[in-house]
């Protein structure tokens, strides 16, 4: 029982990180650090489309976020890719709690 547990763990943490990776690669191809990299850090709250910084408290905000600026830039993407994009930026950047 306790190996198939750890296998169910361990193929977790593996779809968790290809899902980090997809949505790292849809936040490249889409050129969102355009906007959100400025020197050498991502900076989140670098912008928005009024111009102003806006701070997210949790993750529901960041996928908010990610629709916004996808319908706004047109981006085409499919909700399931927005999530993949909001976990990575969560992922990789916020650490705030699911």
């Amino acid at each position: 029982m306790k190996k198939l547990l750890l296998m169910f763990v361990m193929l977790s943490a593996g779809v968790i990180a290809a899902d980090v990776e997809k949505g790292e690669a849809l936040y490249l191809k889409a050129q969102c650090q355009k906007c959100h990299l400025q020197g050498k850090s991502f900076d989140p709250n670098s912008v928005n489309k009024e111009g102003k910084v806006s701070k997210v408290s949790d993750v529901r905000g960041i996928h908010k976020w990610v629709e916004g600026c996808a319908h706004y830039f047109n981006i085409g993407w499919f909700p399931e890719e927005q999530d993949l994009v909001s976990r990575y930026l969560n992922a990789v950047f916020y650490h705030l709690e699911k």
